[in-house]
């Protein structure tokens, strides 16, 4: 049983030592450090501000298979796991204030005109071993299915559209989601009945009811704001969004230890984004604040993104609270590929638990029409 806990630990980081424990980003946007609220004219709009809905430019566009991968990083920690030890203790000392994160996920979804829908199904298995004196285990492992909508209407007097692409305009959106969330939030000793009960188990199904997973229901709404501002090629873009106003929390099956599943935390972000597009040639660069009705370091809040390229071809850089990602993404017309490195903080504090990531993001028969 050992062997399935290592590869929880391996492969999975948030609980309560973890940061915000997000539904699903955008691979391209975690490899422009996250700092994406303002650019957000892929996919996965919804997961950031619904008001970019009112930009889209076709009349329908579809995202009908899009899976991405995300795991712990290991190429600078080899030497870590050379010659891993078989008994638990020892085991334990290597593994110790190592953050390990693995997930699979696929959001399906498409937009029509300037309302957009994005069904989801993720897992997640975040694991954190702390404190040599008295090991503990923090774990956050989640399994996500949901639904979200959204829409977002152009307010004022500006308005782009394919025929005006000049000039500016000024949208809000509003979304909803319904999200089924079953897995365990919790911190264990890593001695303790638990963790040693879950030892004699032998599949990972056994694993994680051993551990207490249970199921959770939760509602959830999202306002934006937005103003874009297009000249010649250029365009620059401002964002102010509430995600998951007033909180999601998920009600729970009642459970004997009154276990429970991550809620999401509402946020409040500012995000700005501003490129040109030379058909031939492309840059955007894009900075948000994180989290401003939380108090927290300030480096923390802090995100910065650039992505250049040319048709086909795109290479993302960012900074994700003082931790760099990087990473390309190659577009076949009926292919999209995306894979980078990305680090993000778990803690509470600016640079305090540093994990790091690799993610593979493929999406295949994306199409848009106009009618």
């Amino acid at each position: 049983m050992k062997w399935w806990l290592f590869s929880l630990t391996l492969f999975a980081s948030t609980a309560f030592a973890f940061d915000t424990p997000y539904t699903m980003r955008s691979p391209r946007g975690l490899l422009m450090g996250d700092a994406f609220t303002a650019v957000n004219d892929d996919e996965f709009t919804l997961f950031y501000n619904p008001a970019a809905l009112a930009r889209h430019k076709r009349d329908f566009t579809l995202n009908p298979v899009n899976p991405q991968f995300h795991g712990t990083n290991i190429l600078n920690d080899m030497d870590r796991f050379k010659d891993f030890p078989d008994e638990p203790v020892g085991a334990s000392k290597v593994l110790m204030d190592y953050p390990a994160h693995a997930s699979a996920g696929i959001a399906p979804g498409f937009k029509l005109f300037n309302v957009g829908v994005t069904f989801l199904a993720n897992e997640s298995y975040d694991v954190l071993l702390r404190n040599r004196s008295h090991p503990m285990l923090d774990l956050d492992l989640r399994s996500d299915r949901g639904v979200m909508m959204g829409i977002g209407i152009p307010i004022g007097l500006g308005r782009l559209s394919r025929k005006n692409s000049q000039g500016s305009q000024t949208s809000l959106g509003v979304s909803a989601k319904y999200l089924e969330r079953t897995g365990v939030r919790d911190t264990l000793a890593l001695a303790g009945p638990v963790v040693l009960d879950s030892l004699g188990q032998d599949e990972l199904e056994k694993v994680l009811k051993t551990l207490g997973r249970v199921k959770g229901v939760g509602f959830g709404f999202d306002a934006g704001l937005e103003h874009v501002v297009r000249r010649g090629n250029s365009q620059f873009v401002a964002s102010l969004v509430a995600l998951d106003i007033t909180g999601t929390n998920f009600k729970e099956q009642s459970h004997p230890d009154n276990l429970q599943v991550a809620d999401i935390r509402d946020q409040f972000n500012i995000g700005l984004a501003a490129g040109q597009d030379f058909k031939l040639f492309h840059y955007i660069l894009s900075a948000d604040v994180r989290a401003l009705n939380e108090e927290m370091d300030f480096g923390k809040r802090l995100r910065f993104g650039a992505e250049v390229g040319v048709p086909g071809l795109s290479v993302m850089a960012g900074m994700n609270s003082g931790y760099y990602s990087y990473g390309a993404s190659l577009d076949l017309a009926f292919m999209k590929v995306t894979a980078g490195f990305y680090d993000m903080e778990l803690g509470s504090k600016y640079k305090q638990i540093k994990s790091r990531r690799f993610v593979l993001y493929l999406s295949l028969f994306d199409f848009s029409f106009d009618a």
